[in-house]
């Protein structure tokens, strides 16, 4: 096994993308999570306090008040485009395997700052190198989707917002009172099935208002 750190969290156009870095290896390996967990990791990588507690909130309080300890998870296996791990936990001194996805598996370790291990033969089959100084985290001899990376930076000094709220376009702005800046239907419907693409609900909700506004 080798121990893993998180390099980073990316948006490509297939969703999310968790990317391991593990110790003395040139490689990386990206694992495609959903968007519930890459809230949940990404509000720990930044240190964003949710107000209202996600499931991996629970668990992990679960874990703290009924004595279990999270000693580590293993990402064990590869299956196509699938990965397998393991939640190891210790409690009334024995040490007990429990199968996990590993988005969830992660998004434990980091609620626990527990280690993150990879077996070496996923590594050899999942692992992709990265073009060295690439700040867009494009990969050698190419593969169906670009990463972009997030600033932690950036995140941290907006963090009381929706930390997956994407900026809305330039040509957008919020003041819908001027005949400068007030969208016809097109754009506006624009808008809405953008923002419901990528998940941004509030923002389609206020698009989806503004049409309705126009209708009337």
């Amino acid at each position: 096994m080798i121990e893993a750190k998180i390099l980073n969290l990316a948006i490509t156009d297939k969703g999310f993308v968790v990317i391991l870095k593990p110790e003395k290896s040139d490689k990386v390996v990206p694992i495609s999570i959903a968007y519930l967990e890459a809230q949940s990791i990404m509000a720990s990588l930044i240190g964003y306090k949710i107000e209202r507690p996600l499931t991996h909130d629970i668990v992990s309080s679960i874990f703290q008040n009924c004595g279990i300890r999270l000693i580590n998870i293993i990402i064990d296996n590869v299956h196509i485009d699938t990965f397998f791990s393991k939640l190891v936990i210790e409690h009334n001194g024995k040490n007990i395997f429990i199968d996990s996805r590993p988005s969830d598996a992660i998004a434990l370790s980091l609620k626990s700052k527990a280690p993150i291990f990879i077996e070496e033969h996923v590594v050899d089959k999942a692992g992709i190198v990265l073009e060295d100084n690439d700040s867009l985290m494009k990969v050698k001899d190419s593969i169906p989707f670009t990463y972009q990376r997030f600033d932690r930076e950036e995140l941290k000094e907006t963090s009381s917002e929706n930390i997956f709220t994407k900026k809305e376009p330039e040509e957008y702005n919020n003041n819908t009172n001027t005949k400068d800046h007030k969208k016809n239907k097109e754009e506006l419907q624009r808008l809405l099935d953008q923002a419901v693409k990528e998940e941004r609900y509030e923002d389609a909700a206020k698009y989806r208002d503004e049409l309705d506004n126009l209708s009337e």
